[in-house]
């Protein structure tokens, strides 16, 4: 069989055809008539607009990279400003290390330029604060654009002190932050991260628990103890099979005089007796904004504690694009059972 049928004569009646190579040519190049041509140059007109999107796409990070510097980021507002999702998330992620530390703890670097002491028995927070370098970007993106220079925060199971670090970054000298945990190994880890990020000046640390009313003594459930040879293990003891510590317990309408901007509640199995102990701050704030992780099924009645909230403020949660959205007491207690709440009579930003 001849691999060039130029010779060949066409049934059509029309002439002969046009031999292989320069048909291939002509469909390649799209210089033909018919199907073929019209086809190739949707695709032609695809790749091109795919070129202009890909060199846009480079000339924003090169710009984000020259305002904050991809070596050196120098503070959150100007990350939420240069750039979109993907490249604040890709410039953060680019600055993280680790370094394993014979106390049990890991050293890491999170949102770019704070350094911060994780357990490294740690199989919730500690992995994402490890290899990405933040934590639940979509609130943390939240945070930032809902907490101002100068304003009262207060953080309620701070934990290594994410969100306490994340919240002086945001009120600055001006304000004060409040953090409390009391698992006395996140205590000192968490005191070590204030102190190590020089942000001692802005925020204290109490090792309390939040509940409805004060106690002497709350006994509180321990994932995470430190080594267990450490100085900090005699402070855990066992309760019905489960690992369990001790601390004074608070509540927050009697913590802190005066009004509070910016509350974060990060313990959703005590949800519930935390908000029992706000109804005389919720009064004297009224500029007030609460983050609260909300879980359902953890709760002792989240029914009666969702009605409390919702005769005082509109139910809001905060979905994946980092907006706060409406939502009912029957989403939560139906398909939304696990939800970051944002609740205020302030529209979010």
């Amino acid at each position: 069989m001849p691999k060039d049928d130029s010779n060949l004569t066409d049934s059509s009646g029309d002439g002969p055809r046009p031999g292989l190579v320069p048909r291939f040519l002509s469909w390649l190049f799209a210089t033909g008539s018919g199907s073929a041509r019209s086809t190739m140059h949707r695709t032609h007109e695809e790749l091109f607009r795919m070129r202009g999107e890909l060199a846009t796409l480079r000339a924003e990070m090169e710009a984000l990279q020259a305002a904050v510097g991809r070596r050196d980021i120098a503070t959150l507002d100007e990350l939420l400003r240069g750039g979109n999702r993907r490249q604040v998330e890709a410039l953060i992620r680019d600055r993280t290390q680790t370094v394993p530390l014979p106390d049990g703890s890991v050293l890491c670097r999170v949102l770019g330029r704070f350094k911060m002491f994780t357990d490294a028995a740690d199989g919730g927070i500690a992995p994402h604060l490890l290899l990405d370098g933040y934590w639940e970007y979509w609130v943390t993106e939240f945070v930032c654009r809902n907490v101002a220079r100068g304003e009262t925060a207060i953080d309620v199971g701070a934990l290594y002190g994410y969100y306490t670090i994340l919240l002086a970054d945001l009120v600055g000298p001006e304000g004060k932050v409040a953090a409390l945990e009391p698992n006395p190994w996140l205590h000192w880890l968490l005191r070590r991260n204030i102190v190590l990020n020089g942000l001692n000046t802005i925020v204290s640390v109490r090792r309390v628990a939040a509940t409805e009313a004060a106690r002497d003594v709350v006994t509180i459930p321990a994932m995470l103890a430190g080594p267990a040879d450490g100085p900090l293990a005699r402070e855990y003891s066992l309760h019905e099979g489960r690992r369990v510590c001790a601390a004074p317990g608070v509540a927050l309408q009697d913590f802190e005089p005066g009004s509070i901007d910016f509350l974060r509640i990060g313990c959703a199995a005590s949800a519930d007796s935390i908000v029992a102990g706000l109804p005389a701050l919720i009064d004297r704030s009224p500029g007030l904004r609460i983050l609260m992780e909300f879980d359902a099924d953890r709760c002792r009645d989240a029914g009666a504690m969702l009605a409390a909230l919702a005769a005082r403020y509109p139910l809001r949660f905060i979905d994946g694009d980092s907006r706060a959205k409406p939502c009912t007491i029957e989403d939560l207690m139906g398909p939304r059972r696990i939800a970051t709440l944002f609740l205020s009579g302030i529209e979010p930003c």
